[in-house]
């Protein structure tokens, strides 16, 4: 008797259950055609029924067709832009780390010489450069009289590489500066190699200025250029020209108001040679003299000196 209820209990719990199962309804699946370009997504889902007597499990698969925006032939495409713009930005990572390395391999060639020199000490001149460079000066003679004077310096760095690579002719011209607040306009220029044989030609002239229109021209101030000598001990042979009077050299097509348009710069009417050999020789005290240090050279920087005689 116990038997036959328990049976009774078990076959009724497998009715319901498969009762349930079957109430919740199965739709027969529908096939639609797709294209070569369409992509098809595939979603498996699966349902565990569990109760005391009886285990059931059902898997179900939904498949759909993705169009528009998602199809094959506008991925391919998006991939490919997508492939270009990537390439772009490695040539241009490239660029940037090739000019990294460019400057860490001239940091590492010249900046550090020498295990004893680790950091290059100042210009025994720069004390000189920063207090005079742009200013007009009352200097007083030998005779008891006086004048005013105004100093430029002009520091140009890494010229021994210039010296080494540029081609004959190659120039580099200052930035414009003014003979005190109100006066002329000036610039000077500079050729490592002026000749093949490497002569240093450094040449000074006129550009045209704000206060052209009130000044007196052509233009009537002596002038002189040097090449600074860096040696700590005197006396200091800095290479000098002759003073210049533009009354007597060259015509008013260099000393005249240059041209309110067009190429601002008058030509240079004089200028001051230089031999490469004086410009690699050591300085008066050599000992313990960095290796880029020469007489007219400090750390590879040489320093022009403008004076105008007002």
């Amino acid at each position: 008797m116990a038997s036959t209820i328990l049976l009774f209990l078990y076959l009724n719990t497998l009715y319901l259950t498969c009762c349930d199962a079957s109430g919740s309804g199965v739709t027969n699946p529908s096939t639609n055609s797709t294209s070569d370009d369409d992509v098809t997504e595939t979603q498996l889902a699966s349902c565990k029924i569990v109760t005391e007597e009886l285990v059931a499990s059902a898997r179900a698969t939904v498949t759909r067709v993705l169009t528009g925006a998602c199809n094959a032939r506008k991925m391919d495409e998006k991939l490919q832009a997508l492939e270009k713009n990537l390439n772009r930005e490695l040539e241009e990572i490239k660029t940037l780390l090739y000019a990294i390395l460019e400057n860490k391999k001239y940091q590492k060639s010249y900046s550090v010489y020498h295990e004893d020199y680790p950091i290059m000490r100042l210009s025994p001149r720069q004390t000189e450069i920063d207090e005079f460079n742009n200013t007009i000066q009352r200097v007083s003679s030998l005779n008891g009289s006086s004048s005013s004077l105004f100093f430029y310096y002009w520091q140009i760095k890494r010229f021994d590489e210039k010296l080494d690579s540029w081609k004959t002719a190659r120039s580099v011209r200052s930035s414009t500066f003014y003979v005190g607040q109100n006066g002329y306009a000036m610039y000077i220029k500079v050729t490592p190699r002026y000749f093949p044989d490497g002569t240093v030609f450094i040449s000074v002239g006129l550009t045209r200025g704000r206060q052209d229109s009130v000044l007196e021209w052509p233009f009537p101030h002596q002038i002189r250029l040097e090449v600074l000598d860096h040696s700590s001990e005197e006396p200091r042979q800095d290479r000098r020209s002759r003073i210049w009077d533009p009354s007597t050299l060259c015509s008013e097509y260099f000393w005249g108001r240059p041209k309110l348009t067009g190429e601002p710069d008058n030509p240079e009417c004089v200028g001051l040679s230089v031999s490469r050999k004086v410009l690699f020789s050591e300085p008066m005290s050599s000992l313990d003299r960095p290796p880029r240090n020469t007489r007219y050279l400090w750390d590879g920087t040489i320093v022009i000196k403008l004076t105008v005689y007002l």
